[in-house]
């Protein structure tokens, strides 16, 4: 294992710490509050349950990054270069897509401000992987996974 390796073995395992962590706190709350049979004065969701879809979406899109960011380095060092563009914009989405999820299970108040932020950063992506997605698989998944993820967060930016 190299050491690029070993810090985004890390970054998934801080990520996925915090996110169940997250999710533990909004159980805990909701659990709590119901059993103090307090009284919705909303109608709808609240909480991370009214940020469902950008929690999906955001963690499909890390999935499917990940596994297009672990392709293109093996393009790359056959000489492949055009696979760098892909790359450094699959970087930069991993990133806005991991804090749009966490701040939404949290449903945290800069949510609308990231979210908006990491639809313009899968939308780069998204065209970065098209150039790609008829040739490699998951430069597609990618590009798809983008596609929904920055729908997602438009709708909770607007």
């Amino acid at each position: 294992m190299d050491r690029r390796d070993f810090l985004k073995a890390g970054a998934v395992v801080v990520a996925a710490s915090a996110g169940a962590q997250a999710l533990a706190q909004a159980e805990d709350q909701a659990t709590h509050e119901h059993h103090h049979e307090k009284a919705s004065t909303t109608t709808g969701p609240a909480g991370w349950e009214s940020n469902a879809a950008v929690i999906d979406a955001a963690s499909n899109c890390v999935k499917a990054g990940e596994i297009c960011l672990e392709h293109c380095p093996r393009l790359l060092r056959t000489g492949d270069v055009s696979m760098t563009g892909c790359s450094t914009s699959v970087r930069t989405m991993l990133v806005l897509c991991r804090a749009s999820g966490e701040l939404a299970i949290q449903d945290a108040p800069y949510l609308k401000h990231v979210a908006a932020t990491c639809a313009k950063a899968c939308r780069q992506c998204e065209t970065a992987c098209r150039e790609h997605a008829a040739h490699h698989e998951p430069c597609r998944r990618c590009m798809e996974a983008c596609q929904r993820c920055a729908v997602a967060c438009e709708r909770i930016a607007a």
